[in-house]
Parts: C-alpha cells; sequence; structure tokens
C-alpha cells in the first residue's frame, strides 16, 4: 500500500462545522482530495469520502495538527484501503493530548515526519514543479489563501486557529525543508513573497483585516466530482489502480485523450505507465499480454 489508498474520514465530536472548515485549510489540495460539498454530516460526525485513490504520505500527522485544534472527546478515525491491505487509524484527544493508534503496525504506508501544506507550497512555488494553471490553483500560494479567505473571513471564533496555522507554515525556512539539495531551495524572490504574506498573518487582527480584504464572494470553491476508471477505455483500465492514480487519475486521463486523441493519449500512457510499472516492479504492459502473463 505504499504508493496509494482509498482514504474515508469520520469525525465525531462537538464540533463538526469546525472540523468540516478546518479540514479544508489543513489537508492538502483538499477540495480536490475530498467530497466536502456532498459529504454526510450531523450534530456530532463528519464523513469524508476521497475522489479518488490518494498518495496522501502526510495524512497521519495532518489529522493529528487538526485534532490538535479541536475539543476534549473528540476523535478522528481513518479507513484506509490500500491495494492488497487495510489500516484505520485512530486520533483523539484526551485530557488535551492527541493521541494516535493504527490498526495496522506492519504497514508498508508511506508516512512523512510533518504536515503536508508546506510541502504542497513548496512544489507549486519551485520552478521544478509549477505551471502557471489556466484557473485559480488552491495548491498555490494566492489560491490557497483565497480558499482561507473565502472559508474564514467572517468566522471570528476560528481566527485564532487560522492565525496560528498560517503563521506558522508560511515560514520560508520550514517549506525549504522540501528542498532535496541547497540548489533546490525556493529563490529569494520567491521567500521573499512567502514573508509578505506570513506578515499578514502576524496576529489574529492582521490575519482577520486580511481575510476580510481578500474574500471574494463571486469566486466559488467546490469539491472535484469522485473520478470514476470504468469511464476509461479499456486499455488504460488494464492498468493497475495504482499507475491510474500515478498518471494523475482518470479525470487527468480522460481529459489528456479528449485533447490528444486516443491514438497520441495511448503513446503517452503507455510510456509513462512503463516507467511507473518499471519503478514499482511489475511487468510492463502490451497489446497481447496483460501484466504479469497473457490475457484471459
Amino acid at each position: 500500500m505504499g504508493w496509494s489508498g482509498n482514504f474515508k474520514i469520520k469525525y465525531k465530536g462537538k464540533n463538526p462545522k469546525e472540523f468540516h472548515k478546518l479540514a479544508k485549510m489543513i489537508i492538502p489540495n483538499s477540495i480536490i482530495r475530498f467530497d466536502f460539498d456532498d459529504c454526510m454530516m450531523d450534530q456530532s460526525s463528519v464523513e469524508l469520502s476521497c475522489t479518488r485513490n490518494l498518495s496522501w504520505d502526510s495524512a497521519d500527522k495532518d489529522m493529528q495538527k487538526l485534532m490538535s485544534y479541536l475539543s476534549d472527546g473528540d476523535s478522528i478515525s481513518m479507513e484506509i484501503d490500500g491495494e492488497g491491505d487495510y489500516e484505520k487509524v485512530e486520533v483523539a484527544k484526551v485530557n488535551g493530548e492527541v493521541t494516535f493508534a493504527t490498526s495496522n503496525t506492519k504497514s508498508e504506508r508511506y508516512t512523512s515526519s510533518d504536515i503536508g501544506i508546506p510541502n504542497m507550497l513548496f512544489e507549486e512555488m519551485s520552478p521544478n514543479y509549477y505551471d502557471d494553471p489556466e484557473s485559480i490553483d488552491i495548491c498555490s500560494l494566492d489560491g490557497y489563501t483565497q480558499l482561507i479567505a473565502n472559508t474564514f473571513a467572517d468566522d471570528e471564533r476560528l481566527m485564532p486557529i487560522v492565525q496560528n496555522f498560517m503563521y506558522t507554515i508560511l515560514d520560508k525556512d520550514k517549506i525549504n525543508l522540501s528542498a532535496v539539495e541547497d540548489e533546490d531551495k525556493l529563490s529569494q524572490e520567491a521567500c521573499a513573497r512567502l514573508d509578505e504574506m506570513r506578515a499578514k498573518f502576524s496576529s489574529v487582527e492582521s490575519t482577520a483585516k486580511f481575510l476580510q480584504e481578500q474574500k471574494k464572494d463571486e469566486l466559488s470553491f467546490e469539491s472535484v466530482d469522485k473520478q470514476d476508471s470504468n469511464a476509461l477505455p479499456d486499455w488504460v483500465q488494464k492498468y493497475p489502480k495504482s499507475v491510474i492514480n500515478s498518471l494523475g487519475g482518470a479525470a487527468l486521463l480522460q481529459e489528456l485523450i479528449a485533447t490528444k486523441g486516443e491514438k497520441e493519449a495511448k503513446k503517452i500512457i503507455k510510456m509513462l505507465g512503463g516507467g511507473i510499472m518499471q519503478e514499482m516492479g511489475m511487468n510492463d504492459y502490451n497489446d497481447t499480454h496483460s501484466f504479469g502473463g497473457p490475457r484471459r
């Protein structure tokens, strides 16, 4: 299960609306990864389902950070259904302390040592990763802060939490920890942008003022639709789900086929998919054999 899995998050406690909003801020790529619009929510619980299989190595740390902002007695469970593996994670707050437990201590799921938002911002601000999006991108610095503004601008109760979290994660030194080598660190210009943005969150008062100024009611931040691999052509569906997800997921592959045409898209997908499978230790696909043996 090292590559990806199907995540389901269940919250139980006194603050379902607060959990719903804070999860948007703390989970990287939140409204892309999870369906916040059509989720199950009542007076004491929230259930979030993912829109596609996820490669989410910061999940444990993200949920522990989220729980740190919630009330004593609240709990979050994550059910993670990977390829041939299952794990249930329980995070709770007991006497002011955040607790963590997993049902699968031998799980090979990739996990990181820190929350995911700093790494998300690093990848979006680094020239090694980043391309200008055609529309607002919630993973970019501007898009992410716009999501925060539209979500929290009128929420006085959560404003201190937003200030604390945003001031902490916008630290350029913390974000640059994602760089493999010194030469991979963000440029001076990018670091200056971070310093300028971080200053907006230096106090609860400055945070509230900035979010009110930044809020744009005409912008709608909606969760993406759940991706359906069954809508892909048969030759794509032959790839394991982990490979399809590593290629960007069903929706992105459908867009590639529609844009490039099936013949050209097949070349691209076969080239990239073959490299991913080789890296994962799987046999490559060809037109006469499926993965690992003859087609039946």
